[in-house]
């Protein structure tokens, strides 16, 4: 089954992803795609998408195909499997408040927590996922401090936060040597929206 996240992270797209993890289960599905393309959103929201993907019980992967900032990253991070397009990035989670400015360090803490602790629930270096949100980690030869880490395709491919450069879904299941499927991407009934 494919899902999509191509918009804000809000309830809304919080409503869509717990409706669509629920037709995932009760359809049976063998394994959920992510189609993602997503600046962020609201933290509140991202935290249940996490959550939720976290605790379904068929495995997730996600397709960026283009971008997976702040939110997205984060939510990318939870995944299973991580698969990129070319010049898709995926990083850049520091908290923000309504004027765009940085969000008081508190909720810093708090997000680069979520991340460090996402990550190595799927065996991805923690301290990456933090520097995806606090400017001030140092990791040599990766990170100076003064900025947060966004990666492009090759680079997380390099650091382990992407499988493959892959040109669609399709590629993704044909590498995984999915070969007898049918593509399911779910939609809200008129009932649901």
């Amino acid at each position: 089954m494919v899902m999509e996240i191509k918009a804000e992270i809000d309830p809304r797209m919080g409503r869509y992803v717990k409706l669509a993890l629920e037709h995932a289960a009760k359809t049976n599905a063998d394994i959920i795609i992510i189609d993602m393309d997503t600046f962020g959103g609201a933290l509140a929201d991202t935290k249940e998408i996490v959550d939720g993907i976290m605790d379904v019980k068929i495995p997730v992967w996600v397709f960026i195909n283009s971008d997976a900032a702040s939110a997205g990253a984060l939510i990318s991070i939870a995944c299973d499997s991580i698969y990129m397009a070319p010049g898709a990035t995926i990083g850049a989670a520091t908290v923000v408040d309504g004027s765009g400015g940085a969000a008081p360090d508190k909720y810093q803490s708090y997000m680069r927590s979520i991340m460090r602790s996402t990550a190595e629930e799927n065996g991805r270096d923690p301290r990456i996922a933090e520097g995806m949100v606090d400017e001030n980690v140092v990791i040599d030869s990766l990170k100076q401090a003064g900025k947060v880490i966004t990666f492009t395709t090759s680079e997380a491919i390099e650091n382990g936060y992407c499988e493959a450069k892959v040109e669609s879904i399709e590629e993704i299941l044909k590498r995984n040597n999915v070969t007898d499927y049918e593509i399911d991407t779910y939609k809200l009934g008129a009932s649901e929206k």
